[in-house]
Formats: structure tokens, C-alpha cells, sequence
């Protein structure tokens, strides 16, 4: 998120405070100002207020972690601790000055370097997340990808990775996704990164995106290509740890990645019918109907008038007995 080196220093005040300045030392100590939950690697924080939220979030991560870290193939290298920011404005100073770092729509984040990264409650249900587990599982990823190849992952590969850590393609990716390419052009991987901390329109297309080029990924080179790549890239730079774990260059994945997307989810909406670029184009299409039938029943009506049936001019309005349907309403379904 923006404001790293800012958030950077929030987050070591925070776990400052939470931790020195409080008696939380290498002992494991409560604090008074956040309540803690350690579960394996991972220390969960949130102020007593939250702390209902905060035992039913560690019990989820007895199961949920462990399974992050199989999937992944890595472990921690050294413990890390994500903070629950409460919804509305948080009473603790530090909280406050934390939740001001990362943009309002943004559910979550992690700053590995310092092993620290915060949830928003409150967001915790935007796109690409559905809870607050599904926001942990997304924020550990970050963490283990970090400790497995440091800097040399860009970030829509992580991204990317880390969306598709505790959940499948779903409803939700697939119109974030058509949309986007719907009403734009495809951004190439390398603008991606950039659109992370953007916009919440172009964040949540550039979550759609990275995901999508994954999943693409791994049916193309097999489910381990994931696993392949980050080893590969801990080691040389990311283009050639791309090809050495795929075989093939990372440009020529990606353009038959773009033809196959754009071919595929551009007629998405027209099906689902639910975002509003498809329901002005559903009205649109609805008034050009409405005008072809105006102007057949004017033709009709020239086609009587010159055989003497009727005079030229209105019709009488058809109903059951006139020997055609009656026309549907005019209406759009939003």
C-alpha cells in the first residue's frame, strides 16, 4: 500500500508499545492495550473490545495457517503478528494512526519486512475477501512469500497468489473481471503493480487480473508451478525463474493468457445482466425494439391505407382480439 515507510513506522510503534513499553517480552506477556493469540507463527492482536472477533479468528487459524503453509510448500522463518483494526474510529492512538496508512477500502495489509500487517474489520468482506479469515489467509501468504524469495516476487504475482491461497474462481472474480475488460483495455502484468494502490475500481480488476493469469498458470504447467516458480526465484531474477520452472518465457504466457481472457470474458456480462455498462446497453436495446415496432406498425398502417382497409394515421391500440400480440412493456431490469 502507499505510505509504506510511513506505515512502517506506525507499525513499529505499535508493536513497541504492544510489547516493550508493556512487559510483552521474549516471556509472551498479555498486554493491557491489545489482547494477543499466538497460533503457531502468527500473532494475532486486537484491542479487548475485539475479543470475541479475535478467538473465533484464532481457532479458524489453527486449521486455516497450517493449511497456507502446505499449500505453499514454506514455513515461517521467524514469527509475525497481524493486528485487528475495529470498525469505526479505534480509541487507541496508535490504532488510529495505523488504520490513516492504507486507503479506506483496503481490507488488509502486510509490511514484511517488519513481520507486521494490520486487518480492517470492517472491510473485511470486499472483494477479493469474503471474512476475516479469508483476509488472514491473503496477509500470511504475503508473509511466507516474503521469507521464501524476499523482493524478487513482483507484486501481482503475489497478489495473485495470495487471492487464490484459500479460495476458488468464483461469481464475484468473474464479474469483477469481464467488467473490467469490458470497459477498458487489459492492462499488462508489469501496470499491474501500480494499480494495487490505486483506485478501489482498478485495485479490485488488478486482483481479478493477477488471480486469473495464476489460475491460468497453473493449468497450463501443472499445480506445482506455483511452488516451482518461488524456489526458482529466491534465486535469479523473476523473467528467468519464470522460464525455468515453465519452460517457456513469461511474455509468451502472458499474451496467450490475454487472448484466451478477452476472447472469454467479454460476452460475461451479457449473460448476467447485472452490472450497469449491461443494463444501459439492455435499455438501449430495448428502445431500438421499441422503435422497430413503431415504425412496423407504420408501415402496416401505409400498407391499409393504400389498400382502402383503414385511413392513415394512429391505430387503434391492439388488444386480445386484433389478431396480433400485444407488445411486451418497455421496462429495464436492473
Amino acid at each position: 500500500m502507499g505510505g509504506e515507510r510511513r506505515a512502517g513506522r506506525v507499525l513499529a510503534t505499535l508493536l513497541t508499545a504492544a510489547s516493550c513499553a508493556t512487559g510483552v517480552r521474549a516471556a509472551g506477556e498479555s498486554s493491557p492495550a491489545l489482547l494477543r493469540v499466538e497460533v503457531g507463527d502468527c500473532v494475532l492482536e486486537a484491542p479487548p473490545a475485539e475479543r470475541g472477533r479475535l478467538l473465533a479468528l484464532a481457532e479458524r487459524a489453527k486449521t486455516l495457517l497450517p493449511r497456507v503453509e502446505s499449500e505453499l510448500g514454506a514455513r515461517a522463518a521467524a514469527p509475525y503478528r497481524i493486528v485487528l483494526i475495529p470498525p469505526g474510529t479505534p480509541a487507541d492512538e496508535i490504532l488510529r494512526d495505523l488504520e490513516a496508512r492504507a486507503p479506506p477500502w483496503a481490507a488488509g495489509f502486510m509490511i514484511p519486512a517488519l513481520r507486521a500487517g494490520a486487518i480492517r474489520i470492517a472491510q473485511a468482506d470486499r472483494y477479493p475477501y469474503a471474512d476475516l479469515s479469508s483476509v488472514l489467509a491473503h496477509e500470511a501468504t504475503h508473509m511466507l512469500l516474503f521469507d521464501a524469495a524476499g523482493n524478487g516476487l513482483p507484486r501481482w504475482f503475489g497478489e495473485g497468489v495470495a487471492t487464490g491461497i484459500e479460495r476458488s474462481w468464483g461469481l464475484r472474480d468473474v464479474l469483477v473481471y469481464s467488467s473490467s475488460v469490458l470497459t477498458g483495455r487489459l492492462p499488462p502484468l508489469a501496470e499491474l503493480d501500480a494499480a494495487f494502490d490505486s483506485s478501489d475500481d482498478r485495485a479490485r480488476a488488478a486482483y481479478a487480473a493477477s488471480f486469473d493469469f495464476l489460475l491460468f498458470a497453473v493449468k497450463t504447467y501443472g499445480p506445482g508451478v506455483v511452488l516451482d516458480i518461488v524456489r526458482e526465484a529466491a534465486a535469479r531474477p523473476f523473467t528467468e525463474a519464470w522460464q525455468a520452472a515453465t519452460g517457456v518465457p513469461l511474455q509468451r504466457t502472458e499474451a496467450e493468457w490475454r487472448r484466451g481472457s478477452l476472447l472469454l470474458y467479454r460476452w460475461v456480462p451479457a449473460l448476467t445482466g447485472t452490472t450497469a455498462v449491461w443494463s444501459g446497453i439492455t435499455f438501449l436495446a430495448l428502445l431500438a425494439g421499441a422503435r422497430r415496432r413503431a415504425r412496423s406498425r407504420r408501415i402496416r398502417e401505409q400498407w391499409d391505407a393504400e389498400e382502402g382497409l383503414v385511413p392513415a394515421g394512429p391505430r387503434p391500440q391492439e388488444g386480445p382480439d386484433s389478431g396480433l400480440p400485444p407488445e411486451p412493456p418497455d421496462e429495464v431490469v436492473h
